[in-house]
């Protein structure tokens, strides 16, 4: 998995079936720690860290935000 991929929540993790888009890999070798928005209506965007176990590929996100 790398930045700018979407991801779903599986059943072990408390966020369970919401999406999100992975805006950080922030490991290198083991154990990975991956920084995912959630966009939350009305509220912003809540970052969650995953090591990787609680989420799946979904596909790639086409329109993100670029940073400067």
């Amino acid at each position: 998995m790398t930045k700018n991929d979407v991801v779903q929540f599986t059943e072990n993790h408390k966020w369970r079936g919401c999406l999100g888009i992975i805006n950080e890999d922030k490991g290198e070798g083991h154990p990975r720690r991956y920084m995912i928005g959630v966009p939350i209506p009305d509220s912003g965007t809540a970052y969650i860290f995953d090591d990787g176990s609680s989420i799946e590929r979904i596909g790639r996100a086409v329109l993100v935000e670029e940073e400067e």
